[in-house]
């Protein structure tokens, strides 16, 4: 039997383990060694984050919710900008103060495609939100929060944690966006007046006053 056919039937028998040892042959010598295939890579999960919980529980349970915001549930975000590039990440901490008071920690963040104010060209814009606000069930529980503390009004035992979400973002949105200058391509063909006016001569104002003066004097 050639030796070509004796490593054909040595590798065929030895791939019904796990593990294969291969044969070298080099000339007067050869060699074992060990192989592990590698390990198959899985994709890993995205958390989505439910649209709706019961804020109440969580306070009493002291939950924390990591995770994604669904973009089609963030309507009002996604027709204020161009793109929403990145996922919706947020971590909400349902918690009570020390008074008593129920709260929810808010941070979320997510990354934007909006139109530049001075060259309306497409800009990437990071936008981040982290506050407290005070979970309430009416409006007249919300006017008793203290000033620093912005009301969460759940009027029913469910509360839509999305919405929550998109409002906070859309309050950190700023109204006018700008491209730094130097990544601007309409910074460089914007003018100031002192710009125009320079090299034309300014007439005094003195003279303008005078002119008027011997105007009138004449009539």
């Amino acid at each position: 039997m050639l030796l070509n056919d004796v490593l054909g039937l040595l590798k065929r028998t030895l791939n019904c383990h796990e593990s294969l040892y291969l044969w070298e042959v080099f000339f007067d010598r050869s060699k074992w060694y060990h192989y592990h295939g590698a390990p198959m890579l899985t994709p890993p999960q995205r958390n989505i984050l439910p649209q709706v919980i019961e804020p109440r529980r969580l306070v009493n349970q002291g939950v924390v919710l990591t995770g994604e915001i669904a973009p089609e549930l963030c309507k009002r975000l996604t027709e204020s900008v161009l793109e929403i590039s990145e996922p919706i990440v947020a971590n909400l901490i349902f918690d009570k103060e020390e008074r008593g008071r129920k709260v929810v920690h808010v941070n979320a963040s997510t990354t934007i495609q909006v139109a530049c104010h001075r060259c309306l060209e497409p800009m990437s814009l990071p936008l981040t939100c982290d506050t407290v606000l005070g979970i309430v069930w009416s409006e007249d529980q919300a006017k008793s929060l203290p000033r620093d503390l912005e009301p969460w009004v759940v009027e029913e035992e469910m509360g839509d944690i999305a919405a929550l979400v998109e409002e906070e973002l859309l309050l950190v949105l700023p109204f006018v966006i700008y491209h730094p200058e130097d990544q601007c391509s309409a910074a460089t063909g914007y003018s100031t007046n002192e710009d125009i006016d320079a090299g034309t001569p300014r007439e005094n104002p003195f003279s303008i006053l005078e002119q008027l003066k011997n105007s009138g004097s004449d009539n």
